[in-house]
């Protein structure tokens, strides 16, 4: 389950097969190299096209890369760093979105403010804060702000917390404690009411 979600969960699995995404593209065309996508404006068309023509462009150059400097030599210099990558980007964003205490709003009790503060700033520690720009620890920040560069998110984190108060969510659980706990505790929200939160379905 774990690791299947941080090893091929965005890609093929988020991208392609919108395995994690919102249910309401649940049997529609949710694939994200596909024009005709559901979440896809029409006139988005040819930007996907120009897209996939890049991504395939890659992925040859990849497979010419395999046919003249081996396989094991693609896999050390490219596979893996992407393998590594992945993992963060998933790690990151599922703890930033899931857990027990984050609520979810419906209908009349959902605002712009209310959904960006549904994240949480959580420390990845010292060195891991610093190499991936303090991009989980000032989450809170990117989704209030989401243009601002991320060397002022620390300095206006600081600001945020202050105007914020209880309303700030910051959790200091271990992140291996914190995956188990999202992931074992939060697989479902109830179809009924306007704030609700994950449950497990035990």
């Amino acid at each position: 389950g774990i690791f299947v979600m941080l090893s091929v969960g965005w890609m093929p699995g988020y991208l392609v097969y919108n395995a994690t995404g919102p249910v309401k593209y649940r049997g529609k065309n949710a694939n994200h190299f596909s024009p005709t996508a559901a979440f896809f404006k029409e006139d988005e068309y040819w930007l996907i096209v120009q897209t996939d023509i890049a991504f395939f462009a890659a992925v040859s150059l990849l497979g010419y890369c395999v046919y003249n400097f081996g396989f094991l030599a693609v896999a050390t210099y490219y596979l893996l760093p992407y393998m590594v990558t992945n993992l963060f980007l998933v790690l990151i964003t599922y703890l930033q979105h899931t857990d027990v205490f984050m609520p979810h709003f419906r209908s009349k009790e959902w605002t712009w403010l209310r959904g960006a503060l549904c994240t949480v700033d959580r420390s990845f520690g010292f060195l891991l804060d610093r190499t991936l720009h303090h991009i989980s620890d000032t989450h809170v920040c990117h989704h209030l702000f989401s243009k601002m560069p991320f060397y002022h998110a620390q300095e206006a984190t600081e600001h945020i917390k202050r105007v914020l108060g209880p309303y700030h969510l910051k959790d200091d659980t271990p992140i291996l404690h914190a995956l188990w706990r999202s992931y074992s505790a939060c697989q479902f929200i109830e179809d009924e009411g306007d704030v609700v939160f994950y449950k497990n379905i035990k």
